[in-house]
């Protein structure tokens, strides 16, 4: 006998992919000719929602090149063109997979999103006029009891395209970095990583905590990064679900299946 539990409700999701599956699918972004700077112009990455949402993911991948530093941050921002507002900033996006060799660096937040929404993006990279391309799904889930109406970044260093440099312990877990102090109530926490430090990456498993005080908060650890050698990282875990106070000093360490192969550059994600 089952035990009881919410009736069932359907959901709904939308994608701004259209057409045949491809290696560049989704939204491309071109970041300025000038390094670490921001494009003026918002590429629209989603025209008008078509209902109101309580999730949305971000996917961005094609940033990674062999034996280059592909550091960069994505910009999202809602409203009509020409008055966008800036929604959710520094996504960690550089070394970011080919969509046809992992899924990329994947976000997903429990977040209100109104019918009618326009969605576009800027990308902010090292490299001149470099490009990432995004995909978006949103949707309408019955099943969420608590969804948030924003999304803070902290860690970012938006003057080098990337996040806080943590090293990775070896044989043992590596020290705690912090990352940034919390200016809402979170209740989901996700984190982008980005790295290294250099083109020589070892490959293998990264497993990062998310602690204050140098303890593991809440039972938030072991969020899984794969890195490979061809220098692309991509996310296995998607984050955790929390209830953190707002002023609260959030810290990050990390451990590496192997040998570490330098720092990785970490932003954390607050849905509040």
């Amino acid at each position: 006998m089952g035990l009881l539990a919410p009736s069932y409700g359907a959901g709904v999701s939308r994608s701004n992919l259209s057409g045949r599956p491809a290696t560049t699918q989704g939204t491309s972004l071109t970041a300025s000719a000038t390094p670490h700077a921001l494009s003026a112009t918002r590429t629209e990455i989603i025209a008008s929602t078509a209902f109101e949402a309580n999730w949305v993911e971000v996917i961005i991948k094609n940033m990674a090149q062999t034996v280059v530093i592909t550091d960069g941050l994505l910009n999202l921002y809602i409203g009509g063109s020409g008055s966008e507002v800036l929604w959710i900033d520094s996504l960690s996006a550089g070394w970011s997979a080919q969509h046809n060799t992992a899924r990329g660096w994947y976000y997903w937040f429990p977040i209100r999103v109104p019918a009618g929404t326009r969605i576009s993006g800027t990308l902010r990279a090292l490299i001149a006029s470099d490009t990432c391309n995004v995909e978006i799904n949103y949707g309408w889930s019955n099943a969420l009891a608590w969804f948030g109406s924003g999304v803070e970044t902290l860690g970012e260093n938006t003057s080098l395209s990337r996040g806080t440099a943590v090293t990775a312990g070896g044989a043992s877990e590596g020290s705690w970095t912090t990352i940034g102090t919390s200016g809402y109530r979170y209740g989901y926490v996700t984190l982008g990583v980005q790295g290294n430090n250099d083109t020589s990456i070892a490959g293998g498993t990264l497993e990062y905590d998310v602690g204050t005080g140098s303890a593991v908060l809440q039972g938030m650890e072991r969020f899984q990064v794969v890195e490979n050698t061809t220098e692309f990282l991509s996310n296995v875990h998607d984050g955790w679900w929390c209830d953190i106070a707002s002023g609260t000093s959030l810290q990050v360490r990390a451990q590496h299946s192997g040998t570490t192969s330098g720092n990785n550059f970490v932003t954390i994600h607050g849905v509040y």
